[in-house]
């Protein structure tokens, strides 16, 4: 199969989910009306065929099980994929903090789903021993399912293919992979800068000293000193491009100085990026428990007004999150109005925007599942990657929960919420596409910023900030067939880049910031990481990869 590059595959991918269905704007498709058959005369009546059995498909997939509620009737979402595609979905629930110990226990004993859903891993150990020892089936043909066929050709799905074949269905994410710069970035209390006479930080010294003032100044006027400077969703995140000023900081494996290829968070800029917050950690403007916050912590910390600055992502659907917190707990204060979106200092006055593939995370299909059940499947699929899919998933009904209006918007027709304001979710509605609009794509951020659940004054401010990003910021220029590289020494290294990383922070010793690095980069590559290096650079140069 011709490859093609990753831009003129989402071109060719239309309307699709990630082709182009955000810039078109356009409603989800409007079944037509069959026209009437002939009226069969004596002789050319025949007995209808039987339909076909109906198959059972078991989908594993991060809280799968609210999307079939226990005791209920399937809503008309559900009752309309049961009856296009005459399944069964049995949902087999895991959570998001356990569900690869289940996957590992089950892929042992044999007992996995006929969909595994809940997971990411393609060039991983785990991803090229599965396949090896047959736990799950490469895909069949995909050229009769045209969502599907795009996908597959996209570089970072090719890349990981094994002896020529595709083992996994991405799971969509953005309809142009640039805009994954929206997945990393500074949300700051714009009100708290301006009552403490910060206008416009540049430089690494001019954030440290602002994190600190929100920390110690007492922003909020309340007397007390309970607020902080810096929090972030968790370090890993904040390490990952969120402060883009420094460099290429995040986790890929790229060409260093030398030629040789190394995961960029063990580099020069990230050891010049762990100095700066080690000093807004010395100057309390780091969030003293930055090493310990679970998921949806640093947001319901600053929705509640305790947060000066939050590391997140800065993209609509994120916001609205972030937002709904804000206005539970501050609702007499306007959240756009409130905040503002910062970029950091720079060392050498650019930013290199974070990057991802055109997906993140897939489903793999059990090895026992046969062609038939696969032919499901795969139709199945086909129709949540389509326009049409997508918006039924996020939106409802066409026609019932929502049009379109002569501009192109999206008008919701769901009803109103009297104490919010706000329409009722289209998953309390239908508890059907709760989980399965993220089974195929991540129907939430494909259309994050043209969903009209979401203020337009924050989709206004996101599409300025993102266009800005993509077109002034570095691209790092990832290569998927270094990162699909599948070497032993890559899988036996035993290194923890962010637990080192936060020792170093928090370093209270006299040994210099230089000598904690080093040694950090002496246990690293005694624990596997230089053997690592060198395979990983052999077979890229076998492979003739620059």
């Amino acid at each position: 199969m011709k490859k093609l590059s990753r831009r003129d595959a989402l071109k060719l991918m239309g309307l699709s989910a990630v082709g182009g269905v955000l810039a078109a704007c356009a409603p989800a498709a409007t079944p037509t009306t069959a026209p009437d058959e002939p009226e069969a005369t004596a002789a050319t009546k025949v007995t209808p065929a039987a339909p076909p059995p109906v198959v059972e498909i078991k989908v594993s997939l991060w809280d799968i099980q609210n999307s079939f509620p226990e005791g209920e009737e399937p809503d008309e979402i559900h009752q309309y994929v049961i009856d296009r595609f005459n399944v069964k979905l049995t949902p087999v629930n895991v959570g998001w903090g356990d569900a690869d110990e289940k996957y590992n226990t089950w892929a042992a004993s044999g007992q996995l789903p006929d969909i595994i859903g809940a997971i990411a891993m393609p060039g991983t150990g785990r991803y090229y021993q599965w396949i090896e020892d047959g736990v799950v089936r490469p895909l069949p043909d995909v050229s009769g399912y045209g969502e599907i066929r795009q996908l597959m050709r996209l570089p970072e799905v090719t890349a990981f293919a094994v002896d020529g074949q595709n083992y996994f269905l991405p799971r969509a994410t953005y309809a142009d992979p640039a805009w994954w710069a929206m997945d990393r970035g500074l949300t700051v209390r714009k009100d708290w800068m301006e009552q403490l006479g910060f206008t416009d930080p540049t430089t690494e010294d001019d954030y440290i000293e602002m994190l600190a003032a929100f920390a110690k100044d007492d922003p909020d006027g309340n007397g007390e000193a309970d607020t902080v400077g810096f929090t972030p969703s968790s370090l890993g995140l904040a390490i990952s491009q969120m402060w883009t000023g420094f460099g290429y900081t995040d986790w890929p494996w790229m060409r260093d100085v030398d030629g040789k290829y190394r995961i960029a968070v063990s580099g020069e800029k990230t050891f010049r990026m762990m100095q700066f917050f080690k000093r807004m950690y010395q100057t309390g403007g780091l969030d003293p428990d930055v090493a310990t916050l679970e998921s949806g912590q640093a947001r319901e910390k600053f929705g509640s007004g305790k947060v000066g600055m939050l590391g997140n992502q800065v993209s609509p659907k994120h916001l609205r999150i972030v937002m709904d917190n804000w206005v539970t707990l501050q609702p007499d204060l306007d959240f756009v109005e409130s905040i503002a979106i910062l970029h950091g200092p720079t060392v050498d006055g650019s930013y290199t925007r974070f990057v991802e593939k055109a997906y993140w995370s897939e489903s793999y299909i059990e090895a026992s599942v046969d062609d038939s059940k696969m032919e499901r499947i795969l139709e199945l699929y086909n129709w949540l990657y389509s326009e049409d899919g997508l918006y039924t998933m996020q939106f409802g009904r066409s026609g019932e929960d929502y049009t379109v209006d002569t501009d192109g918007n999206i008008v919701l027709l769901t009803p109103v919420n009297d104490e919010t304001g706000l329409h009722v979710s289209t998953s309390e509605l239908y508890p059907f596409t709760y989980a399965m609009s993220y089974l195929a794509a991540w129907s939430g951020d494909l259309l994050q910023y043209v969903d009209p659940s979401i203020p337009q004054s924050i989709r206004d401010l996101c599409v300025a900030e993102r266009d800005y990003r993509v077109n002034n910021w570095k691209d790092p220029g990832i290569n998927w067939a270094v990162q699909a590289i599948d070497v032993p020494e890559k899988q036996e290294m035993a290194v923890q880049f962010s637990d080192d990383w936060v020792r170093f922070i928090m370093d209270t010793s006299d040994e210099s910031d230089e000598a904690l690095y080093e040694a950090m980069k002496q246990n690293w590559d005694a624990n596997g990481y230089a053997a690592a290096v060198e395979a990983v650079t052999a077979k890229a140069k076998e492979l003739g990869i620059e």
